[in-house]
Order: structure tokens, then sequence, then C-alpha cells
């Protein structure tokens, strides 16, 4: 994957702000920072007095690790149409190096399991 170009220019819904990773570059932020130096970025804003209302909000979006992956997702564009014919033939591939599957007369009936659980009381 790489970086869409087209996500921080005008949408078909209009301009679209610029991503957080943008605002907060200034301070060395990027999709690389881990998530700990990302707790301590608000240091390095206010350190430089770069800390303002659009700077926060951005630095909220991500030091939360649920909101910056849905910010990473949308960084990134992905052409369905042309990845998924690559992701299922590698997942036919990795089928296909598996051994076969039990035939249906060697598989195991669920009553022939119940002796190999054992509950601890």
């Amino acid at each position: 994957m790489i970086k869409d170009p087209s996500a921080n220019g005008a949408g078909p819904s209009g301009p679209s702000r610029p991503s957080p990773y943008d605002l907060l570059a200034p301070a060395g932020v990027t999709p690389w920072t881990s998530h700990k130096d990302m707790q301590d970025v608000s240091f390095e804003l206010l350190a430089r007095h770069l800390m303002t209302s659009v700077t926060q909000q951005a630095w909220d979006e991500l030091r939360g690790v649920r909101r910056r992956l849905l910010v990473d997702l949308l960084l990134y564009d992905v052409d369905l149409a042309a990845e998924l014919p690559l992701a299922t033939a590698d997942v036919d591939r990795a089928l296909a190096a598996e051994p076969d599957p039990l035939p249906a007369a060697a598989a195991h009936r669920p009553d022939d399991l119940i002796d190999l659980i054992r509950f601890d009381v």
C-alpha cells in the first residue's frame, strides 16, 4: 500500500482537512511513530509553541489506538479490484499446501472428544 495522494486534496464532497500526521509533522510525527512516543507528542508541541486547537485535535486522533487505526486505514487507497484476486490466489496457495483433511469416517465425533476435556474443580 502507498499513501493516497488525493487523501488531502479536494474530494467529491469538497475540500478535506489535512491528515493528523501532516498537522503533527513539525513535531516529528509520522505513521511510524510508536504508540509510546505518540503519548508524549503534546510536550513537543508545547515546547515548539505548536499546540493549537487543530494540533490538539490531531494529537487526540492519534493517541488512542482505535482512532489511530482508523486514521491509518484512511491514509491508504486500496484498489480492491486489483488486490482481491492476488489475495485469493495467496489463500488458495496456502490451502493447497495443507494436507488433506481427514476423511469423514476418520473424523472425530463430539462424543469421542468428551474424554479429552478436563474440568478442574
